[in-house]
């Protein structure tokens, strides 16, 4: 798993870049022993537990982990090749001590039960939907998502109004991202294929017997980053030991471009919603990313001034919609600039406590 992380580092990913985040994320949230051992994050502990998971009605199982208690109740999603843990354990708790917080895993992520059916943000967010209709995780709900993650809170706001009273979308996809990007040409190179390649790999290795939980693993499919708690890193591999994970993550990469077809709604409209948009600072770079090439640079250039277009169409979705710049932050903002995410969360649930009758 630490080499596939490495190789998904090299390629330019989803919304600058999702598969970046995959190759920083685990490193980004403990700092090294002297000596260079790493050390454990235990702020991973409490994503063992699957205490406020919930049964899908085709039998699956939804992760999810919260903390807290108030209301509204934040959902948190994580972007693209992400889960909740590894996106959300740096200000979670602080999360909770505002309202009741809650992440949750795509099918086939952390640990929330892979699928034979193909996994896009329409069958993820149908699972987030039949999930929160158990009313085991009560609303109204204040969504906040980070990069691809905006679609699932997008389609789910567009189709739950009544029980959404605020969203925060830290540095977002945009619906039509890639058309957007080059009208008239072909789909840019979004990076999920190293993603596809990897997930595939890890699936036939596992229902051949060639990979094993404990070993072997000649291609580190059962091989997590050492700052993970063990217990974690336990929780996972014996997921990913039934190979439909690793092929619901495939499926999930294949479908990328799909997705930002899926989420266009010309007609969305969330009136004076409390909503705030967070825009990272295009100057900054992902830790260990590697150096752009020109034809890089300038890609990523066309890419900045229209994600900054459509960050700004997202907050116009609604009277109250801010669209913040995050001086010093990289893509992942919720790491790299924390506070700026627990202030915008914060703000959100004030105002929608304010609006409540």
């Amino acid at each position: 798993m630490r080499a596939r992380w490495k190789r998904l580092s090299r390629s330019i990913g989803f919304g600058l870049p999702a598969a970046a985040l995959l190759a920083a994320g685990a490193g980004a949230l403990a700092q090294p022993r002297p000596g260079g051992a790493p050390a454990v994050d235990e702020r991973l502990v409490p994503y063992v537990s699957t205490a406020d998971s919930v049964k899908l009605p085709d039998g699956r199982m939804l992760h999810f982990v919260c903390m807290g208690k108030g209301s509204p109740t934040v959902i948190l999603t994580a972007g693209a090749g992400d889960f909740g843990g590894s996106a959300w354990s740096m200000i979670q708790p602080e999360m909770a001590k505002i309202t009741r917080t809650c992440a949750w895993d795509r099918a086939g992520f952390g640990l929330s039960d892979g699928t034979k059916a193909a996994v896009t943000v329409a069958l993820t967010t149908a699972d987030l939907e039949a999930a929160l209709a158990t009313g085991k995780i009560a609303g109204p709900y204040v969504m906040v998502s980070h990069s691809l993650g905006s679609y699932e809170s997008l389609l789910f706001t567009d189709r739950h109004p009544d029980k959404v009273v605020g969203m925060v979308l830290v540095d977002p996809s945009i619906p039509d991202q890639f058309a957007r990007q080059q009208p008239g040409q072909p789909a840019p190179d979004t990076g999920q294929d190293a993603m596809i390649q990897v997930f595939r790999k890890c699936a036939a290795d596992i229902r051949a017997g060639i990979a094993k939980a404990g070993g072997p693993d000649p291609d580190h499919c059962f091989d997590y980053p050492l700052v993970w708690p063990p217990a974690l890193r336990q929780a996972l591999a014996e997921k990913v030991s039934n190979p439909v994970q690793y092929e619901a993550m495939a499926s999930f990469a294949a479908n990328i471009l799909v997705d930002a077809k899926q989420v266009i709604n010309p007609s969305r409209n969330y009136r004076d919603m409390p909503l705030i948009v967070l825009t990272s600072d295009r100057l900054v770079m992902p830790p260990g990313f590697p150096p752009l090439t020109d034809e890089q640079k300038a890609r990523k250039a066309a890419m900045d001034a229209m994600m900054d277009r459509g960050h700004a169409e997202l907050a116009a979705l609604s009277t109250r919609g801010v669209d913040t710049p995050v001086p010093g932050a990289d893509h992942a903002i919720q790491r790299s600039k924390p506070q700026v995410v627990l202030d915008a969360v914060a703000e959100v649930v004030r105002q929608a406590r304010g609006s409540k009758p």
